[in-house]
């Protein structure tokens, strides 16, 4: 099952509702055996057929995927994207452009914040937090929690 993140900034307000994990839907075969499914998932073609490609030529699906928080390192603004990393004689995952510059999105973890906050990390760049591309603070209210399926 998936969650459901309302996440704004405790300064200024600026914030992302994102899915993170996995639905019921969501199978190895279901993503990975249907372009449209993943298409759907990723929006864009090139990673989808490069994907499909790489199955083909034997890579292996790893077992952590699904939606998740992505930044871009360099202007720090927030997206949900969809994560998976295929197996084989190189890694291959997918990399989205910020549409902003044009730099390679990274994922991002939850962080303990103050009391009642909460921070996102940088999962490559462990020292690394996100902070606010409107005014620079670096902790986020969670407005709303769910699951999703």
């Amino acid at each position: 099952m998936g969650e459901i993140h309302d996440l704004h900034c405790t300064k200024c307000g600026y914030g992302i509702k994102a899915d993170t994990g996995i639905g019921m839907l969501y199978s190895p075969e279901n993503v990975f055996r249907n372009r449209q499914f993943l298409l759907d998932l990723v929006d864009n073609t090139k990673i989808t057929d490069q994907t499909m490609s790489l199955l083909k030529e034997g890579y292996e699906i790893n077992e952590d995927y699904g939606h998740a928080i992505y930044a871009c390192p360099n202007d720090f603004y927030l997206f949900d994207k969809f994560y998976f990393q295929l197996n084989g004689p190189n890694k291959f995952g997918p990399q989205y452009p910020c549409p902003y510059c044009q730099m390679t999105l990274e994922r991002l973890t939850f962080a303990k914040g103050n009391p009642g906050t909460t921070k996102l990390k940088f999962i490559e760049e462990p020292d690394k937090y996100w902070h606010c591309p409107k005014c620079g603070n670096d902790e986020l209210n969670e407005m709303a929690f769910g699951n999703w399926d």
